[in-house]
């Protein structure tokens, strides 16, 4: 019986999971979508749905809690001037995306400025988790999980 688990060990020390998670957590905000196993898949959307009602209400607080997650050790990193220059904003944030050099306290401005206003009126249900098939070396169940438009 499970009375009282709430959550999955995906076979890791708890700091290798937490670690594993805070990482798919920040390319999920990063890309839209992540493409893994099913279990973590799972796990996973149960953490992403607390971040956007985080940014759904932007508040300091709100900011702060959404920051320890996704601002990590690796926030610093070359931005490329000459592709972002004359750029809007958006534009800005979708050649980051798509380098993946958003990162840190983008990330978090990410979350509040554009991915939050987004579910203002939603209640839950940010998320969709896709089953996808079987790996072919391990035969492990894969899914996308990905936001809802």
């Amino acid at each position: 019986m499970r009375h009282l688990v709430d959550r999955r060990k995906l076979g890791l020390p708890s700091d290798q999971r937490r670690a594993l998670l805070t990482n798919l957590q920040r390319q999920f905000i990063r890309h839209g979508y992540v493409r893994t196993t099913f279990g973590r898949a799972k796990e996973l959307q149960r953490l992403v749905e607390k971040l956007i009602t985080l940014g759904r209400e932007d508040s300091l607080a709100a900011r702060r809690e959404a920051r320890k997650v996704l601002v990590g050790h690796s926030s610093s990193s070359p931005r490329p001037a000459k592709a972002i220059a004359g750029k809007t904003e958006l534009e800005k944030t979708q050649i980051l995306a798509a380098m993946s050099l958003l990162n840190g306290e983008d990330l978090v401005k990410h979350l509040f400025d554009n991915i939050g206003p987004r579910y203002k009126t939603r209640n839950g249900g940010y998320t969709r988790l896709i089953k996808t098939g079987f790996r072919r070396g391990d035969a492990a169940q894969t899914a996308v999980l990905e936001l809802v438009d």
